[in-house]
């Protein structure tokens, strides 16, 4: 299996795209420590998306990623429970979108808290567990971070301008952690999302575009690679999935 034997925090598994990734990195032999505000939320995700045989490779656990000390936390739990970290997983957090012309400073904190500093709470001490863990036998890396962002990133589409610059600085974040630390066996992604076909999504795209965007399964297969030793030649790159957004 693509993830046999690794240990993987995965944060944003009770959101829309998190189900379809929790239940592809078990599938594919992953132990994940399913992170989550509330740990009702976390538990239910499991219950609700694992069978009776997978429930036991997914360990609840909370965190406010907001915080750094409880992002830690979750890190230090893995490497507890599992003796090691493979890879960190984020889908987590919920911007704020405004038109740049009616917002505020408040507003472009409330994204970058969302997303930026999210992301920075977990990758760094999952970037320095992995950093203090040797290699698995026969892997061509030490550990994986990957971070789910979006194409306003690269292009903001308009009332994103803020959400973008909150998801560029993750991509930034990404290929830094991977050109600092290269030569240490870190590999890390940005997985730079199009349109997702969520049931949420069906309320503004129309046929055409819903059809057109990427599938929650196609982005779990897509985060699933790239959480894998498989998936260590892609190193500090904005992956685009944008499905058959391609014109």
């Amino acid at each position: 299996m693509l993830l046999e034997g690794d240990a993987i925090v995965l944060a944003g598994a009770t959101g829309r795209v998190g189900g379809a990734t929790l239940a592809t990195l078990v599938h594919e032999g992953a132990r994940v420590i399913v992170l989550s505000r509330a740990l009702d939320r976390a538990r239910a995700a499991i219950e609700g998306i694992l069978d009776d045989a997978e429930r036991g490779a997914a360990i609840p656990f909370a965190a406010d990623l907001n915080d750094p000390a409880q992002a830690a936390a979750a890190i230090a739990a893995c490497v507890e429970r599992f003796g090691r970290i493979d890879a960190a997983v984020s889908l987590a957090g919920d911007g704020h979108v405004v038109a740049l012309a009616d917002s505020t400073l408040a507003d472009l904190r409330a994204n970058l808290s969302a997303f930026t500093e999210t992301a920075y709470n977990l990758a760094i001490p999952a970037l320095r567990a992995m950093l203090a863990q040797p290699y698995r036998d026969g892997a061509r890396s030490r550990g994986r971070i990957v971070v789910v962002t979006a194409g306003s990133s690269k292009q903001p589409a308009p009332g994103r301008g803020l959400f973008g610059v909150a998801k560029a600085g993750v991509n930034v974040l990404m290929q830094a952690i991977a050109r600092e630390h290269k030569a240490d066996g870190i590999v890390a992604n940005a997985l730079v999302l199009g349109g997702v076909a969520t049931d949420a999504a069906r309320g503004y795209l129309d046929a055409e575009g819903f059809a057109a965007a990427a599938t929650p399964q196609e982005v779990a297969d897509a985060l699933a690679f790239l959480a894998s030793d498989r998936g260590s030649g892609v190193n500090g790159a904005l992956v685009d999935l944008n499905a058959r957004e391609v014109d």
